[in-house]
């Protein structure tokens, strides 16, 4: 996949002139001919050729009613055949399968995205989203060739997922891992994908930036949310249908997994994400040999120093760190005796906790916020090591050594949330709520026998965050019906359908207010 470093040179220069021809052929030395741009487009070309044939359409059937991000948002007509949604399949198939009956036929909703060929064993790497909750996943290949293939392991904390293909092609070649710690901010990358259902599609494009954090919908609950750490962040055109592809270097390595984009259009907005090659590969060949990835875990929440919570802490106006909020029970944190905050101070915006321990260094790596802790760990830790956190505490600094156990599991840790959604396709609001305890009463000071819907998680760029709803809000009523218990939002919730307009009565720091949203759908991620 190795290209000359004269080709990618060139490459590189004639993407350079197209944003700057004009000063560039006033004051250039050397002149750029016709001769060079046409060997670039070979190059550009040829590093498509021989990384496409790697990249693999994945079509799922979920069973009606369970949760999947792999939808696009297409409109599925529920009596398709699974098989009719595979590209090319009419060209290279003979004949049809055998129809179910209507009284055997399984309820169904499909989806589709991208992955691709990890090794000469048959295992096909994609996004954990991509095929969640799937009953059936096929995959084709760039010609058309229709494998079917299971879910062999699978990763929802990096967003990581492994299939298997038994008769799988042994002409097809793995594509090549790069080095994602290499990669600098203004890179030029490739995204290989089939976006919209469209095989084989390559955008080209930059690094935009580094170190971005991914915050999980499966996040924790008390304390803070799990993310994906030291995501790349790119500008090559990433649409739905893209997740599980290839970014790929100018040498044709992958340097990231395609995860997702932001946009609240659903289309490109010149902001996708990946998930870094350092860290696909400490999980993948851990989900082939064993299913699951453990994570190192440390069992802290935290928030980044900032001038104003130095000054009320009365720390030099520039001190980093990250600042400790809550030590989770049963944590590797909390068996090393890390502190957590038990009495608030006031902020702008709100409350913290304002005497829990600043970690400024993770062993010899300085920390800047909880982004650097988390990335740290996911790129550099197992499970069962023994790390060093650097801690400021009342004004000592100190060594506090923490030896890491294994992450909650996502079942683990959502047994006392529940996302507000019903099947894909159904109207969506985009938080995570729990009924109210008699212990949440207590923490949050809510009125004896408050009733409703306690809002823990909000999902980024969903109708709930665009509202401004916030972690802790009471939900109280919908429209004109009182809402009591989770189990009443969601049934409520159900009646309408995404677009639709509703008012959410919300309970906060004793306050009732009304918020005016519009639905969004699970079908599109």
């Amino acid at each position: 996949m190795k290209k000359t470093t004269k080709v990618i040179g060139i490459a590189v220069l004639v993407v350079l002139v197209i944003g700057f021809a004009a000063l560039n052929l006033v004051q250039a030395q050397e002149t750029v001919t016709e001769e060079d741009v046409a060997q670039a487009k070979i190059s550009l070309s040829g590093l498509y050729d021989q990384i496409n044939p790697s990249i693999v359409f994945i079509s799922v059937a979920i069973p009606a009613g369970t949760s999947s991000g792999s939808t696009q948002g297409i409109p599925w007509d529920e009596n398709f055949n699974f098989r009719d949604l595979i590209p090319y399949l009419e060209e290279f198939n003979q004949g049809q399968p055998e129809q179910n009956t209507p009284e055997t036929e399984e309820r169904m909703t499909y989806g589709s995205g991208t992955g691709f060929v990890w090794d000469t064993e048959g295992h096909i790497v994609t996004n954990n989203h991509v095929v969640e909750n799937a009953k059936e996943v096929t995959i084709t290949y760039y010609d058309g060739i229709v494998r079917d293939a299971s879910i062999v392991g699978t990763d929802p904390d990096s967003d990581l997922a492994v299939l298997k293909i038994e008769d799988f092609r042994t002409d097809i070649q793995p594509v090549t891992m790069g080095d994602s710690t290499t990669v600098k901010t203004g890179d030029f990358v490739a995204a290989i994908g089939n976006p919209f259902g469209n095989n084989g599609t390559m955008t080209q494009g930059i690094v935009s930036a580094l170190e971005r954090s991914f915050e999980l919908e499966s996040g924790s609950t008390e304390t803070g949310h799990y993310t994906i750490p030291d995501m790349i962040q790119t500008d090559a055109a990433i649409n739905p249908g893209n997740s599980g592809g290839v970014l790929i270097n100018l040498q044709g390595e992958v340097i990231g997994v395609v995860n997702s984009f932001a946009s609240s259009t659903y289309s490109s907005a010149g902001i996708g994400y990946a998930i870094p090659s350092t860290l696909a590969n400490r999980v993948v060949p851990q989900l082939i040999a064993e299913g699951y990835y453990e994570h190192p875990w440390i069992g802290i929440s935290g928030i980044a120093l900032t001038p104003e919570i130095n000054e009320a802490l009365e720390l030099p106006h520039d001190q980093r760190g990250a600042f400790v909020q809550t030590v989770q029970k049963n944590s590797p944190a909390e068996a090393a005796g890390i502190a957590g905050g038990k009495e608030t101070i006031e902020i702008t915006g709100g409350q913290i906790y304002g005497d829990g321990d600043i970690v400024t260094k993770i062993e010899d790596r300085d920390v800047k916020g909880m982004d650097d802790i988390i990335a740290y760990l996911a790129s550099h830790t197992s499970v069962g090591d023994t790390i060093n956190l650097h801690v400021l505490r009342d004004g000592e600094e100190i060594d506090v050594p923490v030896t890491l156990s294994a992450r909650p599991t996502t079942a683990e840790r959502t047994q006392s949330q529940t996302e507000v959604k019903t099947e894909a396709g159904s109207a969506w609001l985009g938080t995570y709520v729990k009924d109210i305890s008699a212990e949440d009463i207590a923490k949050l000071n809510l009125p004896e026998g408050t009733e409703g819907a306690l809002i823990n998680q909000v999902t980024k760029d969903s109708p709930a965050d665009d509202a401004e709803l916030q972690v802790n809000d009471v939900i109280q009523k919908l429209d004109d019906t009182e809402i009591h218990n989770v189990q009443e939002l969601k049934a409520e919730l159900a009646k309408y359908l995404p677009g639709e307009r509703i008012t959410l009565t919300i309970l906060r720091d004793g306050e009732t207010l009304e918020i005016r949203l519009t639905l969004g759908t699970t079908a599109t991620r």
